[in-house]
């Protein structure tokens, strides 16, 4: 019974202490969209804000394809000792 009670008493004071002497939250910075000068969404609604989002994000995905492709290639033609057909 002791044992339980020490168990109790003990996660009991850690938390205290963990709630306590917890860092302080830093406060965020509100998100802004980047793809647009004035920082405000585009106007005409959720849709075109989303669907420019995701434009923005597709542009970025196929330029570190592209990236990692040719990353690859060159990689490929040191082992190989030789240029490839691309």
């Amino acid at each position: 019974m002791r044992f339980v009670f020490g168990v109790l008493l003990g996660f009991g004071i850690g938390f205290a202490g963990a709630i306590l002497f917890a860092p302080e939250k830093k406060k965020e910075e509100p998100w802004t969209p980047s793809s647009h000068e004035d920082g405000a969404p585009p106007k005409g609604g959720l849709v075109n804000t989303i669907r420019a989002r995701v434009s923005d994000a597709m542009e970025e995905a196929r330029d570190a394809r592209k990236q990692a492709e040719r990353k690859m290639i060159d990689r490929y033609e040191h082992s190989v000792g030789r240029k490839s057909d691309n």
